[in-house]
C-alpha cells in the first residue's frame, strides 16, 4: 500500500515509522533538513519538500495514496484537509484545528473519500472510547474524559514539560471550553473546574476543563460531559497569573518601549524552561481515564478505560509522541484494512459501534505496549 504522511515533526515522524514497516511511505514536509534526519532513521522511507496549504504541490504526491495521514499545527490543518479532501484522498489526521472540520462531511461524501480527524489520544482514542461507551448503554448520564501528558517527575517552578506543541499547550489557558450540562452545551472560561483528584500509581494531580470535547459536544447522548486535563499539582495557577497579567494576548502592545506581540515573548521565555531533555534525564508519561456512565436496560452501568503509559527506553521516543501517533497509524492500517467503510468525515467516536474495528484497535494498540484496560461497573436493576 502507498502512504503519504503530511508533517515531519516528532509525532509525524511515529507515524511514517509505524506504516513504513510494511507500506511505502512517502513523507512531505516543507523543512527539508527534517525531511534528511527523518532518512537517516528510516532508510527505507521517501522525501518530499511541499506546503500542506498548497493544493498544486500536494497533487502529485498523493495522486496514487492509498491514504494520506497528517500532523502538523492546527492553524494549517483546516486547508490541508480540505485540499485532500478535494484531491480525492482519504485522510487519517491529528491536526488540532480551531474550525469545524464536520462541515467538510459534504465535500468528503461527495469525492467519496473517508475522513477520521483528531486522531491521536485525546483528542483521538478519548472520541473512540466515549463513543464506545455511548454505543454499549441505551441511555447516558454522564461522559468524561481526564487526561494529561506530563514529566514523570515534576520540574519546577511550572512542574511541567512540554510533550506536544507548544503553542496548543498555552491555548488550553486561553481557548473557551465547551461542555454539556443537563443537555445544553455551555461555554466556561479555560481552566474552570480545578481541583485536585487522585489517582492509582501517580498520587495527586490537579484537574481542570479545557476544551478537548469538540465533535463529541455534538455527537454523543450525555447529558453531562466534559475534558478535563491532568497537571502536577501548582501549574495552573502560574499560567493562571501570566494569562491575568496579558503574557498570553495575541495583540501587539507597546512593552519596555518596543511593539511586541505578548504571546511571542512569553513563548521565547516558557518554552526553553518546558524543553524535555531525554538525554539529561528527563522523561514523560501519558495518563487518561474516559468514564461513561450511564444505563442498559434496568441496570446502572459505567464504563471505564484506564491508560499510564512511560517513555519508551528502548525507542527513546516521548509517551505522548507514541500514543498519539500510533493511534493515527493504526485508524490508517484499519482504513487501508477495510474495517471502515462509511465515507465522510467521522470522528472516532462515530466508528465506535463496530465491534470488529474496536478489537482490531485495542489489540494493535496493546502490540505497541500501549494498554486502554477496559472495566466495567454493573448496578442491578436500579430502574
Amino acid at each position: 500500500m502507498k502512504v503519504v504522511q503530511i508533517g515531519a515533526g516528532l509525532v509525524g515522524q511515529i507515524i511514517a515509522s509505524d506504516l513504513v514497516r510494511d507500506n511505502e511511505v512517502t513523507l512531505v514536509d516543507m523543512n527539508s533538513s527534517a525531511l534528511e534526519e527523518v532518512r537517516k532513521k528510516l532508510p527505507g522511507i521517501k522525501t518530499a519538500v511541499a506546503s500542506a496549504t498548497s493544493k498544486d504541490e500536494l497533487e502529485p504526491l498523493i495522486r496514487e495514496a492509498d491514504v494520506v495521514t497528517a500532523g502538523i499545527p492546527g492553524r494549517f490543518g483546516y486547508e490541508m484537509m480540505k485540499n485532500v479532501i478535494s484531491l480525492g484522498r482519504d485522510l487519517v489526521d491529528i491536526s488540532f484545528m480551531s474550525e469545524d472540520f464536520e462541515e467538510l462531511d459534504s465535500l468528503a461524501k461527495a469525492k467519496g473519500v473517508t475522513v477520521i480527524p483528531d486522531m491521536g489520544v485525546a483528542p483521538g482514542m478519548s472520541n473512540f472510547l466515549m463513543g464506545r461507551g455511548d454505543f454499549l448503554l441505551d441511555d447516558v448520564e454522564d461522559a468524561f474524559i481526564y487526561v494529561g501528558g506530563i514529566p514523570v517527575t515534576p520540574q519546577p517552578p511550572f512542574n511541567y514539560q512540554v510533550t506536544w506543541s507548544p503553542r496548543d499547550c498555552i491555548e488550553e489557558f486561553t481557548r473557551p471550553v465547551t461542555v454539556v450540562r443537563n443537555g445544553n452545551k455551555e461555554i466556561l472560561e479555560a481552566t474552570s473546574g480545578l481541583h485536585n483528584r487522585d489517582f492509582p500509581k501517580l498520587g495527586t494531580l490537579e484537574v481542570f476543563y479545557t476544551d478537548g470535547l469538540r465533535s463529541l459536544a455534538n455527537n454523543l447522548r450525555a447529558k453531562t460531559m466534559g475534558e478535563m486535563t491532568m497537571r502536577w499539582p501548582g501549574h495552573v495557577e502560574q499560567m493562571r497569573l501570566l494569562r491575568s497579567m496579558g503574557m498570553f494576548d495575541e495583540t501587539p502592545r507597546i512593552l519596555g518601549g518596543k511593539k511586541v506581540v505578548p504571546l511571542d515573548v512569553t513563548a521565547d521565555l516558557l518554552f526553553p524552561m518546558w524543553k524535555m531533555e531525554p538525554e539529561k534525564g528527563d522523561r514523560d508519561l501519558t495518563v487518561m481515564k474516559v468514564e461513561v456512565h450511564g444505563f442498559r436496560g434496568s441496570d446502572e452501568v459505567t464504563w471505564t478505560w484506564d491508560l499510564l503509559d512511560y517513555f519508551d527506553e528502548e525507542t527513546w521516543n516521548t509517551s505522548m509522541s507514541r500514543c498519539t501517533g500510533f493511534s493515527c497509524a493504526i485508524f490508517a492500517r484499519a482504513l487501508m484494512q477495510g474495517l471502515v467503510r462509511e465515507k465522510g468525515v467521522l470522528p472516532a467516536e462515530k466508528l465506535a459501534h463496530s465491534d470488529e474495528l474496536y478489537d482490531f484497535v485495542m489489540k494493535e494498540q496493546r502490540i505497541r505496549k500501549i494498554d486502554y484496560t477496559e472495566s466495567v461497573r454493573r448496578i442491578k436493576d436500579v430502574r
